[in-house]
């Protein structure tokens, strides 16, 4: 018996065709999809890293440009908000609060160019003051002359009209110098020490000299000059608050805030100010730090109210000047400090705390500060 076998095959090519252009025709779909794919997810990528990198450059330049006079003058739960645009990535918004006297909590939220992605991230920042140790109202290592109506005081005084205080600290020494013998302590018209206050009146400490004046922690009176946020030339100045409408001018070089106006426009700008060269003031009022770099000459009412750093010779007389919080005159070149006339020179806790707070930058913690919230 034979079997009848077909061997004909024509007809199988356009089936076997069509089925090939079918699977080819899937692939460079499926290809397709995935490049378009690919390209969707490099895009979001790219958008996402976009505001990424937004938000975080929005944080660092609130470190970068801390201003203390905003900030630091801000109360305990008050937020201010900030926005800008990073160059080649996108735009930031958000806010800065105040979560206690030192700690700061700003929260950034970044967009990509075309603000269709968004990241935010968060920051915990503290105040770093720095370190500046008082140990009496008037500390020197050169002569010293006293007289007259002036009057050195060790005691804490409060500033007048100041609030947020810190308790009252016991009385420093009036007057802290090397060696109070001979002339280089010497008085005018201030029988039995009667123009000085503190306990004691007179210090005499062996270890003050050019190196313990000029050292405040890690730094040395020129690293301080880094520290600045006013810069100044020397020369004869008037010191007063200035305002351009209803903002305080922190562009004139002799405003240094109004002490005196706490409440004021200018009551919550507290300069770290450098001045290069021998400076000459005849009134008015300053507050924060003051740090010459040369001598220091008072003539006429001048009231101010911080730290008072004096690499030179300081000498106030006639109405003479106020210092409020404590003066250091380092006295390099051991010329005579003079406080005669109405001068007044007295330790202020208060002064130096508001002083050093309000000028103090704000710097990440330094562990667990950085957070990317989404």
């Amino acid at each position: 018996m034979h079997r009848l076998v077909i061997r004909n095959t024509r007809g199988v090519a356009l089936p076997m065709a069509i089925f090939a252009l079918v699977v080819i025709g899937v692939l460079v779909g499926a290809s397709f999809f995935i490049g378009r794919q690919e390209q969707i997810v490099g895009r979001n990528t790219v958008r996402l890293q976009q505001a990424f990198a937004a938000s975080e450059g929005g944080l660092q330049l609130q470190v970068v440009n801390w201003d203390p006079s905003v900030y630091n003058a801000m109360a305990v739960g008050d937020s201010a908000v900030f926005g800008g645009t990073i160059t080649g990535s996108g735009w930031y918004r958000g806010s800065i609060r105040r979560l206690n006297d030192l700690l700061f909590l700003a929260r950034s939220e970044g967009f990509s160019r075309d603000s269709n992605s968004r990241q935010q991230t968060g920051m915990l920042l503290r105040l770093r003051p720095v370190e500046l140790d008082i140990t009496a109202a008037l500390k020197t290592q050169g002569q010293v002359k006293v007289g007259g109506s002036s009057f050195t005081d060790g005691n804490d005084n409060l500033p007048p009209g100041w609030t947020g205080c810190p308790a009252l600290e016991p009385a420093l020494p009036g007057i802290q110098l090397p060696d109070s013998s001979g002339s280089n302590f010497t008085t005018s018209g201030c029988g039995g020490l009667s123009c000085i206050a503190g306990n004691p009146k007179i210090e005499e400490d062996s270890t003050i000299n050019d190196s313990t004046l000029t050292t405040f922690g890690d730094a040395n009176f020129d690293d301080w000059e880094d520290l600045a946020t006013k810069r100044i030339t020397g020369g004869n100045r008037k010191i007063e608050p200035s305002v351009v409408g209803s903002q305080c001018n922190k562009a004139d070089p002799n405003n240094l805030g109004s002490p005196l106006a706490p409440t004021g426009t200018c009551g919550g700008y507290f300069p770290i100010t450098w001045v290069d060269g021998d400076l000459t003031v005849n009134g008015v009022q300053g507050q924060g730090v003051l740090l010459v770099n040369g001598d220091l000459d008072v003539q006429g009412g001048f009231e101010f109210y911080g730290p008072v750093i004096v690499k030179g010779r300081l000498s106030t007389q006639g109405t003479g000047g106020h210092f409020n919080g404590g003066v250091i005159a380092a006295n390099v070149d051991l010329d005579q400090n003079t406080v005669l006339g109405n001068a007044v020179i007295s330790f202020s806790s208060c002064a130096l705390a508001k002083a050093l707070q309000n000028s103090a930058p704000a710097a990440p913690l330094r562990s667990r500060s950085w957070a990317n919230l989404y």
